[in-house]
């Protein structure tokens, strides 16, 4: 099990490296994009069509590795009252449902991305691009999520300690 939760762990680091280098070019297309109207009064016309993208690959694809970081944001009123293994059985169960539900959007996604492909659906931009491309890159990250979500409810089942490195806050939050 160890090996799983590793591997898991693993999937979730190269998506959030996908999901910076995405936040990365969208600094970059952001800047050519000043550059091009100010100084040479045109543009990419894409601007914000594959902005758009990236802000979805952004989110989506770095949901897994914040959530095994212990980094999302979390309310603590009803867990901070209950005992230990209690906070961990309740913090699984939110996890297989949140699990459950990203397989569920997958499938949906999953939908979508076959009738793009099937149709030959583009976007109403310059560019064109295939619709099937970023709903299935929407479809990856929301299947990445799930299976971190899975291992993150099965270890909090079975007290695994988590594969994430324990580095302390820079700045402690109280």
């Amino acid at each position: 099990m160890p090996q799983f939760y590793a591997a898991i762990y693993t999937l979730s680091r190269g998506a959030a490296l996908i999901a910076a280098c995405a936040l990365v070019y969208m600094v970059g297309h952001i800047a050519l994009e000043i550059i091009l109207r100010s100084l040479f009064s045109t543009s990419t016309f894409v601007l914000d069509e594959f902005v758009g993208y990236a802000v979805s690959v952004c989110v989506i694809w770095s949901l897994g590795y914040v959530l095994e970081n212990s980094d999302l944001i979390r309310v603590g009123l009803v867990l901070d009252r209950l005992s230990q293994r209690a906070q961990e059985l309740l913090t699984a169960a939110a996890a297989f449902l949140a699990s459950a539900g990203s397989l569920g959007l997958a499938w949906m996604f999953w939908i979508r991305v076959a009738r793009a492909y099937q149709r030959g659906t583009v976007s109403s931009s310059v560019a064109a691009v295939p619709t099937w491309i970023p709903e299935g890159a929407m479809m990856l990250g929301l299947c990445f999520f799930a299976l971190q979500a899975l291992a993150y409810g099965l270890r909090h089942i079975t007290r695994h300690p988590s594969p994430a490195p324990q580095v302390p806050l820079a700045t402690p939050v109280e």
